[in-house]
Order: structure tokens, then sequence, then C-alpha cells
């Protein structure tokens, strides 16, 4: 279970500080589908940044699976992260001197400080590829891959670790109805297999495939 407790967080602006979330709390079950969604500049992003242990927040606590996360340090926080979750980011983030099985198997390399992949990681990220459809590009480069193919790879580079919560942030953002639809089938398979997935979205059609929803107002 995912636990939010009087959440807040600010930012410094030009006009002053401005205040992003204001006490926010809620409960995320094992195994859900679980959107989150509202307006745009409402808070959503820096909300599950700050569950990622991504950015710290000002006021409240975050606990995931156990686990007060809010209360690690930076290096604690990160080796937390790496285990227990897998964030989908909005931008396409990937090392363009990898090719795609390589970016894929960076996340284990990176996790346990080694420098060479084992035969085993390797063998993990080749079927990631293939379970998510894009087995016969690992050895492309990212940037020669469509929007839809370069979502799968930031999927799979997630799903690495085997962590049991996804974070997804505006996954299915500039998707043609049939790509979005078949990236939420694919988060929606994973809560079904019993990983706990977060996703960001203001995608009413990827909302109703939701568990639960929680709709953030000012």
């Amino acid at each position: 279970m995912i636990l939010i407790e009087n959440l807040s967080k600010k930012f410094a602006t030009p006009n002053g500080e401005k205040k992003v979330l204001d006490n926010i709390s809620l409960s995320i079950k094992d195994g859900t589908l679980f959107g989150i969604s509202g307006d745009s500049g409402i808070g959503k992003s820096t909300l599950v940044s700050i569950i990622a242990g991504m950015q710290k927040a000002d006021g409240g606590k975050v606990t995931v699976d156990g686990t007060e996360t809010t209360s690690l340090s930076d290096d604690e926080m990160c080796a937390f992260r790496n285990r227990n979750i897998g964030f989908v980011s909005q931008e396409q983030s990937f090392l363009e001197n990898l090719n795609v099985i390589e970016n894929v198997v960076l996340v284990s390399l990176l996790s346990r400080k080694k420098r060479r992949a084992e035969r085993k990681d390797i063998e993990r990220a080749e079927k990631l590829l293939a379970d998510l459809g894009i087995g016969n590009l690992a050895l492309q480069s990212p940037s020669s891959l469509s929007g839809g193919e370069n979502r799968r790879l930031l999927i799979a580079r997630a799903l690495m670790n085997d962590p049991k919560t996804i974070i997804a942030d505006e996954p299915t953002d500039a998707l043609d109805r049939e790509t979005a639809d078949e990236t939420i089938g694919i988060f929606k398979r994973l809560s079904e297999s019993g990983k706990t997935v977060v996703l960001v979205t203001h995608d009413g059609e990827s909302l109703k495939k939701c568990d639960e929803i929680f709709f953030m107002r000012k």
C-alpha cells in the first residue's frame, strides 16, 4: 500500500511562493490501477514525483510498502526506488549512444553498481521487450522508434528490476487512440498481476480503465 498523509509542497516564483500541494492525503491499495487527474498545473506530476522520491515534500509523509520514504536520506531513497519503484516519465529520456536493450539493461547495472551485465540481466531485458511487443527492436537506436514503441521501451525499463510499484506520468500523451489504449492495457495487466500502478493522465478514456481515480482540484 501507498499511504500519503498531509503532503505539502510549494515553489518559489517571481511573484512569490506558490503552494502546489496543500495537505494532500490518500491511500492506494496494492494491485490497483490508480488514476490521478486534474487540470494542468494542479500538481499531479509533483505529487507522483514525491511518491517516487524524486522531489522532497515540504510537509507530510509518504509510506510505500511499510517504508516511510520521506524520512530517508537521498542515497537511501535512491536505493529504495531502484528496488521498489518503476517510473515511466513524460519525457522520452534515453541514452542515444546505447541501443534499446542496452537502455533497459542499464537499470540493472546502476542498481547493483556493476559494470557488466550478466546473462540473466540480458535474458530478462529480452523477455520484457518481447512481452511488450518490441523484441525485434532490441538492437535499434531509441531515436528510430515511434512514439508508441518509445512508451513500451520506457515501460520495459521501469520493469527491469521487477518493482512492486509502477508510476506513470502522462504515458499516453501525444499518442493516437489505438496506441494509447494499448499502453493502458499494458498497465491494466500489470495491476492484475499484483503490481500497483499509479497513472497520471488527463485522458478520459484511460481513466475509465482505472480501478480508482483521485481528482486534484484547487
